[in-house]
């Protein structure tokens, strides 16, 4: 198995842990080993680090996760249908969907946290416990 296949696995054990599919059920749809699988979510823990327990921690919305998860939806939806496709029109168009997809999921992921850290600054700030400096 090469580091795609690892990394496309990983992925999908990612998308099933945030539907809330335990462990040995997300080894049956993928049809590994349950320690695969176990490693995989080490290794997904692992990489997230601290981040996600400092958002979680400070108010991370639960909407913000759900609304990723439902990209990811979409994302795995369209390449069902680019698999199906049969005409080049039809793939192009799913294509150009994916693309779009993959956009607004970086998006998300790179504003989202810029934009919560700077409300817990500005949060910060408004109680006093920070110093504004000059531009």
């Amino acid at each position: 198995m090469n580091r795609s296949d690892i990394h496309a696995r990983r992925e999908k054990v990612a998308y099933y842990l945030v539907k809330g599919v335990p462990e040995g059920r997300i080894a049956e749809l993928l049809e590994v080993n349950r320690m695969t699988i176990a490693r995989d979510i080490a290794y997904i823990r692992g990489a997230a680090g601290s981040w996600l327990d400092d958002l979680a921690k400070d108010g991370f919305i639960h909407e913000y996760k759900l609304a990723l998860a439902k990209i990811r939806d979409h994302e795995f939806e369209l390449q069902n249908l680019f698999k199906e496709a049969r005409s080049v029109e039809q793939k192009t168009r799913i294509l150009e969907a994916l693309n779009e997809t993959v956009r607004l999921y970086l998006e998300m992921l790179g504003e989202t946290p810029t934009v919560h850290a700077y409300k817990r600054a500005l949060k910060k700030l408004q109680e006093g416990k920070g110093d504004v400096q000059a531009a």
